[in-house]
């Protein structure tokens, strides 16, 4: 396995330490704001077919199965983005207890959108609905996820 300082030097290689600093800042951001559209446009999504009592078309509930696997690939390009600039600004992980519980709700926000994604692809395979009461859990843990990831990120690099 790659530690940080390894796949920066392969990185380094093609870009010269500046200009990586930058385009791994742009990607982490614009990842970001994918995960973040792109769980927001889901939940709007079920959440207007939910209060209108509609059940959704087959169209949207393949759009909303994309929009999840897409918010997963952007959560994971956070986690790449984020590791590789740790190590590029600090020389590694901070030790923060802010900075941890920043990782740990981070953590929580990939585990529960792997898990969701899965609970769809389950159901898609059933020819049945969610679990509601497994994607209501993965849902609040996101969102209690993330709100501890901004408060821990505010904190950990207020100071730097």
């Amino acid at each position: 396995m790659l530690t940080c300082p390894a796949m920066y030097d392969r990185l380094d290689a093609i870009l010269d330490g500046d200009d990586m600093l930058v385009f791994l800042k742009t990607l982490h951001f614009i990842a970001l704001w994918a995960a973040g559209g792109l769980g927001v446009g889901g939940w709007v999504l079920q959440h207007v077919h939910k209060r209108n009592g509609q059940r959704p078309s087959v169209e949207v509930v393949q759009s909303i199965r994309v929009m999840g696997v897409l918010a997963l690939i952007a959560v994971l390009a956070l986690w790449i983005t984020g590791y590789l600039l740790s190590g590029m600004i600090y020389g590694g992980l901070p030790t923060s207890g802010a900075f941890h519980a920043k990782l740990t709700g981070a953590t929580l926000i990939l585990i529960c959108s792997l898990g969701a994604n899965l609970e769809t692809l389950r159901s898609m395979r059933a020819g049945t609905p969610p679990r509601a009461g497994l994607m209501a859990v993965f849902a609040w843990t996101v969102r209690i996820s993330l709100l501890v990831v901004l408060i821990g990120a505010a904190a950990a690099f207020s100071s730097n």
